[in-house]
C-alpha cells in the first residue's frame, strides 16, 4: 500500500471516530489500532511521518477517552497504548500533560478512572528513552495532586500512577531518583491520614519505592516507620496501616534490611500476634483479661484481624527472603503461627472431633463427616467472619518455615512448641490436628503445608540429613522421625474423613488430601497396613466407580479429582513401601474393576494415569500371595482372572491409532508389565495378539521408541520366576531385524534404545542357531563403534558380546565387521569407563569363544602400538586389552606371555629407541593389569622378581616408564597383598623423596583398584599396615608427596569414612604446620569428590566449622630474590581445596553448609587472588540455580569485589598474560549476569546500578556479545 493511500485510510478512520453511532466509532477505533500496530512493527509504510497526522490521531484518541460508550473508551485506551510506541516524544509529552490535567480536574469524576488508566498505560508503554523526560513532567504534578487535593479519588489515582512510575523508571530516570525523598515524605504523611483506602494505596507506593531507594534512604525510611508504629500504639487504624506497609516493604526488600532493623521489626509483629489471644469457639467462657479490645465491637475485631493478617504476611516474607537473619526469632514466629492457625473465635468444633467419623465398629461413617461440612454452609451468621484470613496467613507462615528448613526439617517433627492456653505440640502434629478446619481455603493450605513438610522430609532423608524410622532399624540408637506409627494412622484417618464428604467438603481439600497420601507413600511404611490400604482403596473406588452401588462421588467428582485418585493408586503400587499381599487383596476385592473401567474415560490424562496404575498391578499377583493363604488352584484362578481383565482393558487402546501419544505409550507400558509378570496366565492367542500389536507399534514412526522399550522390558523378565520365560518366537526374528535396521538411521535416541533392546533380547531370548540373522546385526552395528560417541560404542560392543556368547558361530562376522573397529577404539585417547569395560568384555569373549586365535589377536593388539595416540591413555588402555585376553586364554599361552614379559623387563633397562621404549612400557602395563586379574606371586620366580623390576624402573630416565611402573606395582598388589604390599611399605621408608612419590602413587592405585574390584574389603584388612606410613608422610616437606598422601586418605575415607576422617582431624590438630593442614584438607577434598554421601554425616559437625576458618586463612611471606622481593602465600592451596569442598557440598550435600557462615566467606573469596576468584565465580553461578534465596540476600556484598575485578588494568601485560586477564574479567561479568537473572537481585539498588553501569560500559560490549554467543 502506498503512503498516499495509507494517509487516505487514516483520514477515513479519523472521520469515522466522530460518527454518531457508537458501533461505528468502536470499529473505526479498532481499525485505527490495527493500523498503528502494523506501523509500530514495521510491516507497513510509514503513515505518521507527517506531524499534523500524528497530532490529529492523538487528538482523536484523547477525545475518544471522553466517549459516552464504555466499549469505545476501552478500545481507546488500548489504542493509546499502541499509539505511544509510534509517535514522537513531543506528542507523548502532550498526551501526558493532557491526561494529567484530566486526572487532576475535580470536575471530571465520572471519567477519572478512564484517564487514570490511560496515564498508567502511558507509563507502562512509552519507550525507555522517553522515561526521564516524561517522568519529569509527571512526578511533580502527581505530588502536587496528592498534597493539595481534597478529593480522595484524585489522591488514589495519583498514588496508583506514581506506583507504576516508580516500578518502571524509579531506578533509571534521574528525574525520579531526585524525587525519592519528597515521594517518601508524602507517602508517610498519607499513612496517617483519615482515609483507610488512601493509607493502603500509600503503603503500596512505599513498597514499590523501597525497591529503588538507596541503602541510606531505605534505612531512614524503616526507622521512621518503626518510630511511627511506636507512637501510634494507641490507634489501631494507624498501627494497622503502618504494619501493613512494613510488611509490604519486607516482602520487597527484606533481604536488604540489616539485622538490627529486623530485630526491631519482628518483636513489634509478635506483639500483635500474641499466642495468648488466639481464641477458639471451644475455649472456656472465662477468657483472659489481657484481651483489651471490646470483643463485641465487630469493627474493632475486623481491624484486629486485619492487623494480625498483615503481621503473618510479614513473617512469611521475612522467613522466605532472609531466613538467616530471622533465625533468632524463628521459635516465637512458629509459636504464634501454630496458635493462630487455630484462631476461630466464632465456631466450636466440639469435644468429640477426634472421634467423629467412626462408629462403634471402627468403620468410617460418611454421613457424620458430611454433616460437619454441611453446617458450614448453613450458618449464615458466619458470613462476616474474617478470622479465616488470619488462620490462612498463619498457615502460610508455617509453609515458609518448612521451605526455609528444607535441609534440616527434623525440628518441625520432634521439637514441641508452646501454642496457646498452656498447650504445646510439634509443627507436624499441630498441622495434623487442623485437618478438621471448616474453611475450605484454610483447610487446603493446611493440607498443602503438611504435604510440603512431608515431601522435604523424605527428600532430606534420602540425602542423609534426617532419619526416618523403619522396621529394619534400631530406633533406640538414633534420633528418628517415626512416620509409620506416630503419624501415618492419623494422616490416613484425617484424609479419609475429607474424602468421605459428599458435599460441602471442597474439591480443593479432596485433591490436596489425595496428593498428601501420594506423598506419604514415599515414606517408609507408606500409608500403613492392610486396613489402611483397603480403606483408602474404598474411597478411591468412590471416585472411579460407575455402578449404582458405588456412586458416592462419581457423578459430582471432577476429572481432576479422578486424575488425583489414579495418581494416588499409582503411587501406592509403585512406591515399594507396602506389603504386596495387602495391595493384592485390595486390588482383587475393591479396585481392579474400577481401574479397568477408568481406561474408558474421555480425558486422555485420566486414561493415561489409569494405564500406568494397571501397569504397576500385575507384579502384585506374582509376589502378593502368602504361602498358606490359598491353594495353588485358587491362586491360578485369581491370576488368570486378573490377567484377562487387564488384557481386555489395554488391548483396545493398544490397537487404536487415533488417540493421544501419551495413551499409546502408557498402553505399551501396561502391555510390557502384563506380559512380563502374567504371560503364563494368558492364552496363546492373547499373548500373540499383544505381541503382534507391539510389533505393529515398533514399525510406526511415532511409537517405535516406546515399543522398543516395551520389548526390552518384556525380554528382561527373570526366567527363574514362576512365570518362566515368555515365548517370543512369533515375532523375535522380525523385531530384531527391524531394530537392526534402525541402527542405520540418524536419530541417536533411536539407535541407543534399539541397541539396549537388542542386547536384552539376544541375551535372554536369542537362539544359537540363527547365524545369518546375528551376522546381519553385527554388520549393521559395526560402524557405530567409534570414539566420536562412546556411549553408543559401549552399547554396540555389549550387543556384539551378547551375540558372540549366544552364537559362537558368529565368530567370522565379529572378526570381519566388529573387531577392526574395536581394535581402532582400543588405542583411542578418549576411551574410558563403560566403553572400555565393554571392549574388554568383548575381547575376553572373543578368546573364550575362540572366534579369533589367541596368537593372532595378540598380534593385532600389539600391532596397534605403532598406531596408538601419543596420549598416555592410549597405551594404558592397550595394556588392559592385552591383559584381559591373556587372563582369559589357556595356561600355556599365559605362561608363555609372562615369561616373555619378565625376559623383556629383566634388569629394568631403559631403551634409547622410542619404539623399543614403548614396547617396554606396554609390557610393564600388561604385567600390572594381569596382576590385578590373577595372583602373579603364585607363579614361581615372579614374587621376588616383579616388585624388584618395578622399583628398578623408578631409576629410569624415562618419566613414562617410572609412572607406568608405579601404576603396575599398585595394580599387581591387588591380588598379591601378602607378598607385594610389605615390599611397597618397606621401600617407602628406605628411599628418597622421588621414589617415595612413586611408591605412594602405587599405594594409591592399589587402594583405588581394591575399592573398585573388591569393594574395599582387601584394603580394610591392610589398614594397620598402610595408615602409619601415610600419617608419617602427611607432614612431608615435599608438596607432591603430601598431595599423594591426601589422595590415598581421600580414597580410604570413601571406604571407611568415620575412622579416616577422625584420623585426618587428629592429624590437623596435632600438627600446626601448614603443610600438614594442606594434606589434610586435600584428603577431605578427595573424599568429598569421590563419594560425598558417604562422608556427609561427618562434614557438618566435624569438618565444616574448621573449613570456614581455613577458607579465610592467609600466610603471606616475602621471598628475597635479589633485586626484588616476591610475596608468597603458603595458605593459598588450603583456600583452593576448601573452596573445592564447598563446591562439592553445594552440589551434593547442601545441608552440610551453614549459609550464615558460608556467604561471608564466599564474598571474601571474590576479592582474593585470581585462582580463588575463579573458583568463587563458579560457586556463585551454581548457587544462582540451586540456592537463589541466599544469593538474593547477599548480592550487595558481591558488588564491590566483582566491580574491582572487572576494572583490572592490563598494564604491560601481553600475550598469554593479557588473555588470562581478559578471561578473568569475563568470568566476573558472567557471574554478574547469572546473578542478574535471579529473581529479587535487581531489587537491590546497589546491584541494579552496578549491573546497568556495567552493561552500559562500551569496553565490556565485546565480552557481553561473546557471552550471548555462548548461550
Amino acid at each position: 500500500m502506498s503512503t498516499s493511500s495509507s494517509s487516505a485510510s487514516i483520514n477515513a478512520l479519523l472521520k469515522k471516530t466522530e460518527h454518531y453511532d457508537k458501533d461505528e466509532r468502536y470499529m473505526a477505533t479498532s481499525d485505527l489500532c490495527e493500523v498503528l500496530k502494523r506501523h509500530s512493527s514495521g510491516d507497513s509504510l510509514s503513515v505518521l511521518s507527517d506531524s499534523s497526522t500524528e497530532r490529529r490521531i492523538c487528538t482523536a484518541v484523547l477525545r475518544l477517552l471522553h466517549d459516552k460508550s464504555n466499549d469505545v473508551q476501552a478500545i481507546a485506551v488500548k489504542t493509546l497504548g499502541v499509539l505511544l510506541t509510534t509517535v514522537k516524544e513531543e506528542q507523548v509529552l502532550e498526551i501526558a500533560d493532557s491526561l494529567t490535567d484530566q486526572v487532576l480536574d475535580a470536575s471530571k469524576s465520572e471519567l477519572r478512572d478512564v484517564y487514570a488508566i490511560g496515564l498508567r498505560t502511558l507509563v507502562k508503554t512509552i519507550p525507555p528513552s522517553m522515561g526521564d523526560l516524561t517522568s519529569k513532567r509527571l512526578v511533580g504534578r502527581l505530588l502536587d495532586g496528592i498534597r493539595t487535593s481534597q478529593n480522595e479519588e484524585i489522591v488514589l489515582a495519583c498514588l496508583d500512577i506514581l506506583t507504576d512510575l516508580l516500578g518502571r523508571f524509579g531506578a533509571s530516570a534521574v528525574s525520579v531518583t531526585r524525587q525519592h525523598e519528597p515521594i517518601l515524605q508524602m507517602c508517610l504523611q498519607q499513612l496517617v491520614g483519615p482515609s483507610l483506602v488512601v493509607r493502603k494505596r500509600a503503603g503500596n507506593t512505599i513498597g514499590c519505592l523501597s525497591v529503588v531507594l538507596s541503602d541510606a534512604l531505605l534505612g531512614s525510611m524503616v526507622e521512621r516507620l518503626l518510630s511511627q508504629i511506636d507512637s501510634a500504639a494507641g490507634n489501631p487504624d494507624d498501627t494497622r496501616a503502618l504494619i501493613r506497609t512494613m510488611c509490604t516493604v519486607s516482602g520487597a526488600v527484606g533481604h536488604r534490611l540489616q539485622q538490627p532493623q529486623i530485630d526491631r521489626i519482628l518483636p513489634i509483629f509478635l506483639k500483635f500476634t500474641n499466642p495468648h489471644n488466639a481464641m477458639t469457639g471451644d475455649d472456656e467462657d472465662d477468657m483472659s483479661p489481657s484481651v483489651d479490645y471490646d470483643m463485641q465491637d465487630e469493627a474493632a475485631v475486623a481491624v484486629a484481624n486485619e492487623l494480625k493478617e498483615s503481621c503473618f504476611m510479614g513473617f512469611a516474607s521475612f522467613v522466605t527472603r532472609c531466613p538467616t537473619q530471622v533465625e533468632p526469632h524463628l521459635e516465637k514466629i512458629i509459636e504464634a503461627s501454630l496458635a493462630y492457625m487455630s484462631y476461630d473465635p466464632n465456631y466450636s468444633y466440639g469435644d468429640d472431633d477426634e472421634d467423629a467419623g467412626e462408629d462403634e465398629s471402627g468403620e468410617y461413617d460418611d454421613e457424620s463427616g458430611d454433616d460437619e461440612y454441611e453446617d458450614e454452609d448453613s450458618e449464615d451468621d458466619d458470613d462476616d467472619d474474617e478470622s479465616w484470613k488470619v488462620r490462612r496467613s498463619a498457615i502460610r507462615t508455617l509453609k515458609a518455615v518448612v521451605e526455609a528448613k528444607r535441609h534440616s526439617p527434623a525440628a518441625l517433627w520432634t521439637v514441641t512448641y508452646k501454642t496457646r492456653q498452656g498447650q504445646a505440640a510439634s509443627v507436624a502434629m499441630a498441622l495434623v490436628t487442623r485437618f478438621k478446619e471448616r474453611e475450605e481455603n484454610c483447610r487446603s493450605d493446611v493440607l498443602d503445608c503438611f504435604t510440603k513438610l512431608l515431601s522435604v522430609t523424605v527428600d532430606a532423608a534420602k540425602a542423609g540429613f534426617v532419619t526416618l524410622a523403619s522396621d529394619d532399624m534400631d530406633t533406640g540408637s538414633v534420633t528418628s522421625i517415626d512416620l509409620r506409627t506416630k503419624y501415618a494412622p492419623s494422616l490416613v484417618k484425617g484424609c479419609e474423613k475429607l474424602l468421605g464428604v459428599k458435599k460441602g467438603g471442597g474439591e480443593r481439600s479432596k485433591s490436596n488430601a489425595l496428593v498428601l497420601l501420594s506423598t506419604l507413600c514415599k515414606a517408609p511404611g507408606g500409608i500403613g497396613g492392610e486396613h489402611a490400604i483397603i480403606s483408602v482403596f474404598q474411597h478411591i473406588r468412590s471416585f472411579l466407580a460407575d455402578s449404582d452401588s458405588h456412586t458416592l462421588h462419581r457423578e459430582t467428582s471432577s476429572k481432576t479429582l479422578r486424575l488425583d485418585a489414579l495418581s494416588l493408586v499409582f503411587a501406592m503400587l509403585s512406591c515399594g513401601n507396602h506389603d504386596p499381599v495387602h495391595i493384592r487383596k485390595g486390588l482383587t476385592q475393591i479396585l481392579l474393576p474400577p481401574l479397568c473401567e477408568a481406561v474408558k474415560e474421555q480425558w486422555y490424562k485420566v486414561i493415561a494415569q489409569a494405564l500406568r496404575a494397571l501397569a504397576a498391578a500385575p507384579q502384585f499377583f506374582v509376589d502378593g500371595f502368602n504361602s498358606n493363604e490359598q491353594s495353588e488352584e485358587e491362586k491360578l484362578e485369581e491370576m488368570n482372572e486378573v490377567a484377562n481383565k487387564i488384557f481386555l482393558a489395554i488391548k483396545p487402546l493398544l490397537a487404536v491409532h487415533d488417540v493421544d501419544q501419551e495413551i499409546k505409550e502408557c498402553a505399551l507400558e501396561a502391555c510390557a508389565c502384563l506380559l512380563g509378570s502374567l504371560h503364563s496366565n494368558l492364552s496363546v492367542e492373547q499373548k500373540n495378539a499383544l505381541l503382534g500389536l507391539v510389533l505393529e507399534r515398533l514399525k510406526n514412526e511415532t511409537t517405535r521408541i516406546s515399543a522398543i522399550k516395551t520389548l526390552s522390558s518384556i525380554c528382561d523378565t527373570n526366567p527363574a520366576s514362576t512365570q518362566g520365560k515368555i515365548d517370543l518366537s512369533s515375532m523375535l526374528r522380525e523385531s530384531i531385524e527391524t531394530m537392526a535396521g534402525f541402527l542405520k538411521l540418524q536419530s541417536r535416541s533411536l539407535k541407543q534404545s534399539s541397541l539396549e533392546a537388542l542386547d536384552t533380547m539376544i541375551k535372554n531370548h536369542g537362539a544359537g542357531d540363527d547365524k545369518a540373522l546375528y551376522s546381519r546385526v553385527l554388520e549393521d552395528l559395526a560402524h557405530l563403534i567409534a570414539d566420536s560417541d562412546l556411549h553408543i560404542s559401549h552399547l554396540s560392543l555389549r550387543v556384539s558380546h551378547s551375540v558372540l556368547k549366544i552364537c559362537p558361530g558368529c565368530g567370522p562376522a565379529v572378526k570381519g565387521f566388529v573387531l577392526p573397529q574395536a581394535l581402532a577404539l582400543s588405542t583411542s585417547p578418549l576411551l574410558q569407563d563403560l566403553a572400555l569395560e565393554s571392549l574388554l568384555a568383548l575381547l575376553q569373549q572373543v578368546v573364550v569363544s575362540e572366534a579369533v586365535d589367541f596368537e593372532e589377536l595378540m598380534g593385532m593388539l600389539r600391532g596397534r602400538l605403532d598406531e596408538a595416540s601419543p596420549s598416555k591413555h592410549a597405551i594404558y588402555n592397550l595394556g588392559r586389552c592385552i591383559a584381559i585376553i591373556t587372563a582369559s586364554t589357556t595356561e600355556v599361552h599365559r605362561q608363555k606371555l609372562i615369561a616373555e614379559t619378565l625376559t623383556l623387563l629383566e634388569g629394568s633397562k631403559t631403551p634409547s629407541d622410542r619404539v623399543a621404549l614403548k614396547k617396554v612400557q606396554l609390557a610393564i602395563l600388561v604385567s600390572g593389569d594381569l596382576g590385578r586379574a590373577m595372583d602373579l606371586s603364585s607363579i614361581p620366580g615372579v614374587a621376588d622378581a616383579l616388585p624388584a623390576i618395578y622399583m628398578g624402573y623408578f631409576d629410569s630416565g624415562s618419566e613414562d616408564l617410572k609412572h607406568s611402573a608405579a601404576y603396575s606395582l599398585g595394580r599387581a598388589t591387588v591380588q598379591a597383598q601378602s607378598t607385594f604390599l610389605p615390599a611397597v611399605v618397606e621401600a617407602l621408608e628406605k628411599n628418597g623423596e622421588k621414589k617415595q612419590y612413586l611408591l605412594l602413587s602405587a599405594l594409591r592405585e592399589f587402594i583405588q583398584c581394591s575399592d573398585g574390584q573388591k569393594g574395599g574389603a582387601g584394603v580394610n584388612a591392610s589398614l594397620q599396615v598402610i595408615l602409619p606410613h601415610l600419617e608419617k608422610h602427611s607432614s612431608d616437606d615435599e608438596e607432591g608427596i603430601r598431595t599423594m598422601v591426601a589422595e590415598c586418605f581421600g580414597s580410604l575415607a570413601c571406604m571407611q569414612p568415620s575412622p579416616i576422617l577422625k584420623l585426618l582431624a587428629q592429624i590437623a590438630h596435632n600438627h600446626s604446620a601448614i603443610t600438614t593442614k594442606d594434606g589434610t584438607v586435600d584428603g577431605v577434598d578427595t573424599a568429598s569428590q569421590k563419594n560425598a554421601l558417604v562422608v556427609g554425616d561427618l562434614m557438618k559437625e566435624s569438618i565444616m566449622p574448621s573449613l570456614y576458618k581455613v577458607a579465610e586463612l592467609k600466610m603471606e611471606r616475602k621471598v628475597d630474590l635479589g633485586p626484588f622481593t616476591h610475596k608468597v602465600d603458603d595458605a593459598l592451596p588450603l583456600r583452593k581445596a576448601a573452596l573445592s569442598i564447598f563446591a562439592t557440598c553445594l552440589e551434593k550435600l547442601p545441608g552440610t553448609l551453614d549459609m550464615n557462615a558460608f556467604m561471608p566467606v564466599l564474598a571474601k573469596a571474590l576479592s582474593d587472588v585470581e585462582d580463588i576468584q575463579l573458583q568463587a565465580h563458579q560457586i556463585v553461578i551454581s548457587m544462582c540455580v540451586r540456592q537463589p534465596t541466599h544469593i538474593t540476600s547477599s548480592v550487595e556484598s558481591f558488588v564491590d569485589p566483582l566491580e574491582k575485578t572487572m576494572h583490572k588494568k592490563p598494564g604491560q601485560k601481553t600475550g598469554t598474560e593479557l588473555e588470562r586477564l581478559n578471561e578473568w574479567i569475563k568470568s566476573a561479568i558472567r557471574t554478574m549476569t547469572a546473578m542478574g537473572r535471579v529473581q529479587g537481585t535487581m531489587n537491590s539498588r546497589k546491584f541494579a546500578e552496578f549491573y546497568e553501569r556495567t552493561k552500559a560500559n562500551s569496553k565490556f560490549r565485546a565480552i557481553f556479545d561473546a557471552l550471548d554467543e555462548e548461550k
